[in-house]
């Protein structure tokens, strides 16, 4: 609703915006057109007057008109005669045969505010007379207007008047306009938002709109054919993780059963109880693969159900290094912990949180066969208030280039490079764990060398 009225406030607002810059142009083109309309010749004041200036009169009593006052005559087109007190002719220049040579006061009057025998004429006053300056007929028009001088006075007010009811019926017109623009609108933009919620959509087809609506509704169609094989192949690939999982699981733990045993007999050569710890440890090694794809599977689908509860950090960061002594870590491996808040807790799994620790020190130990320093450090995140959790090493690190590689899943058409050792699972597990619990993975290279793991997590307050 808020984009649909937000559409409407522009749509109004932008017709107004053109009417009063249509308005605003139409004025001024019109007063540009009125000026070059005057200004383009000279009045037919100013000529009578040059005229009036280019008539003198002798001592004899003969008039005689300059050359300048006969050019500008000749210009025009025009005629002059100059009256008397009397209303006689006493001079005249171009008069046309059938102008009278005698005037009433009667006929000054009429043809000094119209016309002379239908030929547009105007007057200038002279000491010895009237000059009266003829144009030829249909030349110019003569109106006369009278105006009641309170009218004039409230000139002003009735233009700004004018101006809002012009403006106020442009807004009308523009919200009746909009708004049927509108609800044509309305369906597509609900139909739209729909789509962007992957909800089925189906758009009544009619109005102008009529083919944006079909290319809605197609695409709407579309999409859920697109997700509904999605899902069933998401679905297909999980069972069949799981399924994978649980069948290996049997004759696997059966393998490592037999192997222990062998490993154990007393009356077995060296050589075979060798084998026997090898087997065992490839079988171990099996079972940690499996696991980790059942459960990189579950959580990329959102399938993992998870036991929620708070968690003090620095607890679950001693049980992974107790748990890695007690285990007989090698001593190429000196771990250690940092904790500079114990106070900080987090909502989330135990179990998932405890596999993601415990697979960053592995991936420590793994990739580093000389041996390296391991730390753990438990701290606040100053600027975003977050907790981190940091498995960091000294050892060979990985490339700057490949950090954000190493967080997708291998085989995967987002993922560079293949996995150069192991089977890729452990770091994209770790992250999608962290994403579970909406927090982040972040990887960085130490300065003095190896790698920096940053688990990530919202605090508990």
């Amino acid at each position: 609703m808020d984009g649909l009225v937000r559409i409407l406030r522009r749509f109004v607002g932008s017709t107004i915006l053109v009417s009063i810059v249509l308005l605003l142009f139409n004025l001024v083109l019109l007063g540009s057109l009125i000026f070059k309309e005057i200004h383009e010749g000279p009045s037919p004041s100013a000529v009578v007057k040059q005229v009036a200036g280019s008539l003198s009169k002798s001592e004899q009593g003969k008039y005689t008109l300059q050359s300048k006052g006969g050019e500008i005559l000749a210009e025009h087109q025009a005629w002059a005669m100059l009256l008397n007190q009397e209303g006689r002719v006493q001079w005249s220049e171009r008069l046309p045969a059938e102008i009278p040579l005698t005037y009433g006061v009667t006929d000054v009057a009429k043809f000094s505010r119209y016309y002379l025998k239908e030929y547009p004429v105007y007057v200038w006053e002279r000491e010895d007379g009237l000059l009266v300056l003829g144009y030829p007929k249909n030349t110019y028009g003569k109106y006369q207007f009278d105006f009641l001088a309170d009218w004039l006075k409230s000139l002003p007010v009735r233009i700004v008047l004018l101006l809002i009811c012009n403006v106020a019926l442009a807004l009308l017109i523009s919200l009746l306009i909009g708004t049927r623009v509108i609800r044509s609108i309305r369906p597509l933009i609900d139909g739209i938002h729909a789509l962007a919620k992957g909800e089925s959509v189906q758009v009544e087809t009619k109005g102008i709109f009529n083919d944006l609506s079909e290319s809605i509704n197609s695409t709407s169609h579309m999409l859920q054919e697109k997700n509904d094989a999605l899902k069933a192949r998401d679905e297909a690939r999980s069972n069949w993780i799981s399924g994978i999982s649980h069948d290996i699981r049997t004759p696997l733990s059966m393998i490592l059963g037999y192997a222990s045993e062998l490993e154990e007999q007393a009356d077995l050569a060296t050589e075979q109880k060798q084998q026997a710890s090898i087997i065992r440890r490839q079988g171990e090694r099996l079972r940690s693969l499996v696991s980790d794809l059942n459960l990189v599977s579950m959580l990329e689908y959102e399938m993992q159900p998870l036991q929620m509860r708070s968690i003090r950090l620095s607890v679950l960061a001693r049980q992974v290094v107790s748990d890695f002594l007690n285990n007989g870590l090698d001593e190429r491996y000196p771990i250690s912990l940092n904790v500079q808040d114990e106070s900080l807790h987090v909502q989330g799994d135990e179990r998932l949180l405890y596999r993601a620790v415990t697979n960053l020190v592995q991936n420590s130990i793994r990739h580093n066969p000389e041996g390296c320093a391991i730390e753990l450090m438990i701290k606040r995140e100053v600027q975003s208030g977050y907790a981190q959790f940091i498995v960091s090493d000294d050892g060979k690190g990985i490339p700057e280039e490949d950090l954000l590689d190493v967080l997708v899943l291998p085989y995967t058409a987002g993922r560079i490079r293949p996995p150069r050792h192991g089977h890729g699972l452990g770091l994209p597990m770790v992250s999608r764990i962290a994403q579970a619990h909406r927090g982040t993975l972040l990887l960085q290279c130490n300065i003095q060398g190896g790698l920096r793991a940053v688990l990530q997590l919202p605090v508990v307050v």
